[in-house]
């Protein structure tokens, strides 16, 4: 790999790379990504259940403590 070094003004330098050597790295780094889902192979997801972090809310007698100011 070929990398050209700028000098930056603090003495850190810079390091560019070209497009096909960022390609490599992202490789090397995440490897290959899954096959594309096709439209046809894709599915409509429909919530059945209540959500499980969501609360059902308070009960009457929270209710009713909270509307009678204790």
């Amino acid at each position: 790999m070929t990398t050209e070094v700028d000098a930056a003004g603090d003495g850190a330098g810079e390091i560019r790379f070209t497009d096909p050597e960022l390609a490599f790295l992202r490789h090397a780094r995440f490897g290959e990504l899954p096959g594309r889902v096709r439209p046809a192979d894709m599915v409509e997801l429909v919530e059945t259940d209540p959500r499980r972090d969501w609360p059902d809310g308070p009960s009457r007698e929270q209710l009713n403590a909270y509307w009678a100011g204790g």
